[in-house]
């Protein structure tokens, strides 16, 4: 199998006729035709669905399509480091992150790193904790951030002076909004919009005893801005941490700070048995560097 036939079968998939495939990559429809057809020989699946209209993927072919995205984008990665490697002042930083305010304090490094001459373009994926840990062990990030405890011996962790406080986006003419801050028994009993990996790692400690079983979820998301209109249109209050919804000057929302809780800390996580790139290497050193600094103040 080779990443030229894997990189047909993908623009095959994306526009979804052979004629226009083959034309966008500069090749005959036979032979495009031939190669598809001896991948899925190869594979012994059938991959598309083909009509007199359109081909379209099978669930197989879908399965396959997504491997293919992925193998194609580290190929592609791989290629770049090394060619950038011989100037490590520029080529491309991959990095998975949480949804959190911390991430300005990166973008400060990046920006610093920026105006000492280098011209790191980075790439950011934002992500549950499962997502970056994923693309981090398929070497798609370089780096990944998360707000969440990992124990594990592959990875290098390091803790970042960063905290993010939790709490509840609510509609200000909620009952809780009279409050300055709210317990975990005040929102116990109400519908809770919350992300899953919230959910599933933080709701257990918070709510011992299998209790968060017990709690009134009424959605679930990945992106605060879809659980703040959820909030908005009365389905519950949001867990979330601050600023990550601008609120100060909204008419219907405000924040209340959760108490009785601890504030979530950033931590920096890569794999060790992987060296890291040019650019990740660069971006560690200044973030170590600063952290020296705002420890010593």
């Amino acid at each position: 199998m080779e990443n030229r036939v894997l990189r047909y079968f993908v623009e095959m998939a994306k526009v979804g006729n052979m004629s226009k495939a083959a034309e966008n990559l500069h090749i005959t429809q036979p032979t495009m035709s031939r190669q598809l057809k001896d991948l899925e020989y190869e594979l012994k699946v059938k991959l598309f669905h083909r009509t007199n209209y359109n081909i379209r993927l099978t669930d197989e072919g879908l399965l396959f399509f997504n491997r293919a995205v992925d193998i194609l984008n580290l190929v592609d990665k791989t290629k770049e480091e090394f060619v950038k490697k011989k100037n490590s002042l520029s080529g491309n930083l991959f990095i998975g992150c949480p949804e959190t305010d911390s991430i300005r304090y990166i973008a400060r490094i990046i920006a610093m790193l920026r105006n000492e001459g280098t011209h790191i373009c980075t790439h950011l994926h934002s992500g549950n904790a499962n997502d970056v840990m994923e693309r981090l062990n398929k070497g798609l990030d370089d780096l990944i951030f998360t707000v969440h405890d990992i124990t594990d011996s592959k990875y290098n962790i390091l803790e970042l002076p960063l905290l993010d406080q939790w709490g509840i986006l609510l509609k200000k003419s909620h009952p809780l909004a009279m409050k300055k801050t709210v317990s975990l028994m005040d929102i116990e009993t109400e519908p809770l919009i919350v992300a899953k990996q919230v959910y599933e790692r933080i709701f257990p400690i918070w709510f011992p005893n299998e209790r968060y079983l017990k709690l009134n979820i009424s959605a679930t998301y990945n992106l605060v801005y879809n659980g703040a209109l959820f909030v908005m249109e009365g389905l519950g209050v949001c867990i979330t941490f601050r600023k990550l919804i601008s609120v100060d000057n909204d008419e219907v929302l405000t924040f209340r700070p959760l108490s009785g809780v601890p504030k979530a800390s950033l931590k920096l996580m890569w794999k060790k048995n992987r060296p890291l790139t040019p650019q990740a290497s660069i971006f560690l050193e200044k973030l170590k560097q600063e952290m020296q600094i705002t420890q010593s103040d």
